[in-house]
Order: structure tokens, then C-alpha cells, then sequence
């Protein structure tokens, strides 16, 4: 509850500011953390946005500054701007499991270690059907981050259509994973 109250006023504002934006046609919405690229309204309104409203808490300040850059590097519209960004939405994503499961960051186990750490401590779901979602959306995180981010040698830029699906997965899986 303190949470929402720090940010009754920013919210207000955001709404405000965002149904301008929308009516001039500007292709950025404000939340909590960041402005975001604009997508259809149900992927804002019922993924990005509870989930950025959710990390807005001081105990996800490492998830929200990979989130950020990796929203600021697509925002460049470049192909080294797309790679970071891929990166970026890897990395945050890594960091809000290793939040989860050791209360901090810094380990270097991969994100499939974690998410067996996480269901089996049972922080996030570990239905058969989350599993399997799981594991797939690890498996294509990371072929794409191999192939186009910057932890590795990238073997190619990443361009606008995949840094868009790497950030949109990374969202859903938050949102799956905080939604109660």
C-alpha cells in the first residue's frame, strides 16, 4: 500500500500525459519506471504496466535499471541499440530471479538454474504448464541473446521485430510470475 501511495500522484499524471500522447499519436507511454514504446493497449495495459507498477518497489532497483536501459537502447532505433536492448531484457530478467531466489544479484548461474530454484522453493509457478513455458521462453532468450546481444560476440545485430519479442517475453514472464 505505501507503494501506490508514493505513487498516487505520478500515476495520475502518467494517465494524464499518456491520453495526450495517444491523441497526438506520440508512440511512448510513462510508467512508474520509464517511458515505454507504445504497443496495442492490451499488452500495455494488462502486461507492461501492472508489471513495471509491481517492480516500482526499492527491492527491484536492479531489474528496473536493466529494464530501463534495455527500453532506452530500443528507443535508439539502431541495430547496436536493438543488441543492447536484447541484453538488457536478458539481464533484467536474470536479476529478478536471482532476486527471488537469493535476495540480491550476483551469481553467475544461467536463468534455467534459477527458474528450478525459484518453482522449486515455489516463488513461481510450477505447474506443467508453466514449466514448459518456462523452458522454451529460456531456450529462445538465449539463442537470441547469443546470437544478437552483447554478453557474447553477437554473430548478428538484432533488429527492431526481435528486440521487440525479446522484451515482450521477458514481460510476460514477469507478469506470470508476480500475478497472483
Amino acid at each position: 500500500m505505501l507503494v501506490k501511495w508514493k505513487f498516487r500522484e505520478l500515476d495520475k499524471f502518467a494517465e494524464s500525459l499518456n491520453d495526450v500522447f495517444e491523441h497526438f499519436g506520440v508512440n511512448l507511454i510513462l510508467t512508474r519506471n520509464e517511458f515505454v514504446e507504445r504497443q496495442d493497449p492490451k499488452i500495455t495495459n494488462e502486461i507492461y504496466v501492472p508489471v513495471l507498477n509491481f517492480l516500482s518497489s526499492p527491492k527491484w532497483g536492479d531489474v528496473n535499471r536493466e529494464l530501463g536501459d534495455a527500453f532506452k537502447k530500443y528507443q535508439l532505433k539502431t541495430e547496436t541499440g536493438y543488441s543492447n536492448c536484447v541484453t538488457h531484457a536478458v539481464s533484467a530478467l536474470q536479476a529478478y530471479l536471482q532476486i527471488i531466489v537469493n535476495g540480491k544479484i550476483g551469481s553467475g548461474e544461467g536463468i534455467s538454474s534459477f527458474i528450478r530454484q525459484a518453482q522449486e522453493k515455489g516463488l513461481i509457478p510450477s505447474d506443467k504448464f508453466s514449466s514448459e513455458i518456462f523452458k522454451n521462453i529460456d531456450s529462445i532468450l538465449m539463442r537470441e541473446r547469443g546470437k544478437t546481444g552483447d554478453a557474447h560476440p553477437k554473430q548478428e545485430y538484432a533488429n527492431e521485430k526481435s528486440a521487440r519479442l525479446v522484451l515482450n517475453l521477458v514481460m510476460i514472464f514477469l507478469q506470470h510470475c508476480i500475478q497472483k
